[in-house]
């Protein structure tokens, strides 16, 4: 489950009276707002350049005022500019009950997979639009890179859940332990802490050797979105020039790689993952 905030907005957006491909695009322009910087969402929506004017999606409607309010405030919450270990706790925790910013942005792009996959056939409300881009062509390059940026997401989501465990589960093992110093006095102590501590301690060994191995597998997702994204950037260079394609693909394709530098941004600790995550940010921002 998302944290309030993005629970509200993403209400809001399944509210309008549109289709699945609108409401994919709305999905991009609100990851986009919250992990590229100086972004709206108003103009993080494409637009199709037809042959004497240009022509804007269609949302069924306009968003209400809250919408707008409700993200502006949201999105003011997730520059980290000042890194520190006691903030990149809270975000584990927060993200370990699936309240943190790290778990909301797997939701934005789970709901954007979610309607990618649910675009078919006719568009009830954005058909020429759909047509005129050949989407549904170029639907599955979108789908496996958004795929890619997922399974980082949730790769790092289990590895929050594995580290959390070790810590809960360390903690039994200490209560466990007390409670046998406790056991002097009394048999049910021990009765109760005996258990705890060969549990406690077994789960701990179990947890902190599974988070070792999925960090070593978040870190390898991690730097095959960089190549992909390079990739991607090589291959969509000859493209660019075209609007449209620019506007529904390429810039798509873009705003994917910031969600994992976002992500690397609210748990950096120190100087050295702030810089980390800063260059990531930048290469990013030069491609074209």
């Amino acid at each position: 489950m998302p944290s309030s905030q993005l629970s509200t907005l993403c209400d809001l957006i399944e509210k309008q009276n549109t289709d699945h491909f609108a409401k994919f695009y709305m999905y991009v322009s609100l990851l986009n707002t919250l992990t590229t910087k100086n972004k709206t969402f108003a103009g993080g929506l494409p637009k199709y350049a037809g042959s004497f004017s240009n022509k804007d999606l269609n949302l069924g409607g306009d968003l209400p005022i809250q919408f707008t309010e409700q993200l502006s405030f949201y999105a003011r919450t997730f520059p980290n500019t000042q890194p520190h270990w006691l903030k990149t706790l809270q975000e584990i925790v927060m993200t370990y009950i699936r309240r943190g910013k790290v778990s909301d942005l797997a939701h934005i792009i789970d709901q954007m997979l979610f309607h990618l996959a649910a675009i078919h056939g006719k568009q009830s409300h954005n058909n020429d639009i759909y047509k005129g881009i050949d989407f549904d062509n170029k639907k599955e390059s979108l789908t496996q890179f958004i795929d890619q940026i997922s399974a980082f997401n949730h790769q790092l989501l289990a590895t929050a859940d594995s580290g959390c465990n070790a810590t809960l589960s360390a903690l039994a093992a200490v209560t466990g332990f007390v409670l046998i110093l406790a056991s002097i006095t009394s048999i049910a102590p021990l009765i109760i802490g005996l258990p705890l501590v060969l549990g406690g301690a077994y789960a701990t060994y179990h947890y902190v050797t599974k988070a070792k191995e999925q960090a070593e597998d978040l870190i390898k997702k991690f730097d095959a979105i960089g190549e992909k994204a390079g990739e991607i950037a090589k291959s969509e260079r000859s493209l660019s020039k075209n609007a449209n394609h620019y506007a529904f693909f390429t810039a798509t394709f873009k705003t994917l790689p910031y969600a994992a530098v976002t992500v690397g941004e609210q748990l950096m600790f120190d100087e050295s993952t702030q810089q980390l995550c800063s260059g990531f940010r930048s290469n990013l921002d030069r491609m074209p």
